[in-house]
């Protein structure tokens, strides 16, 4: 029995190369972010220089006698998460993405999907695969249920889809490394 070629709608598809590319980003941006920062010399404390004209000197105060009381802080609460605030965040994911393919060298801005062609093909197999196709439902049931959420729900759905679109970065970045 030969093995019969896998049927893919054209919808199917443009999610799936939407999915791949944004993932690809998210990758692009966790590697951009992985990478070591050079620790910084010490600098010398600087000298206090005397206040300019019109300015008044100010005594500073040891925090040694300050009594804080947790009762009394008012925090303010979280920024209101939007309609809009799960598009934003995968719109950023998705540059992440582009500034990863670019980096590894498959980023191809003369094709719609901005991707070379090869490039294309390994990710076209990854996302075939059974776990990367259950990240996308779950990525497609958060994004269904963003509208109705509340607060609370939309922290939730947001903090989950960071990590599936962080994971599906660095499946890319590990798949599209394999090329070279």
């Amino acid at each position: 029995m030969s093995p019969q070629p896998l049927t893919i709608s054209r919808g199917r598809f443009g999610l799936l190369i939407g999915l791949v590319f944004t993932l690809g980003v998210v990758l692009a941006g966790l590697s951009f972010l992985g990478r070591g920062a050079e620790i910084a010399t010490p600098v010398a404390k600087p000298t206090q220089a005397p206040p300019a004209k019109g300015q008044v000197r100010v005594k500073l105060r040891s925090s040694a006698s300050l009594n804080l009381d947790e009762s009394k802080n008012v925090r303010p609460d979280a920024p209101e998460l939007g309609p809009n605030a799960l598009g934003t965040f995968m719109k950023q994911k998705e540059a992440e993405g582009r500034a990863m393919f670019k980096e590894l060298g498959h980023a191809d801005e003369s094709r719609a999907n901005g991707v070379t062609i090869s490039a294309e093909k390994v990710l076209i197999e990854l996302v075939k695969e059974p776990r990367m196709v259950k990240l996308g439902e779950e990525m497609q049931f958060l994004n269904k249920s963003w509208p109705g959420a509340s607060q609370e729900e939309r922290q939730v759905i947001l903090d989950r889809t960071s990590a599936i679109v962080d994971q599906l970065l660095i499946e890319f970045r590990a798949a599209l490394s394999a090329l070279r």
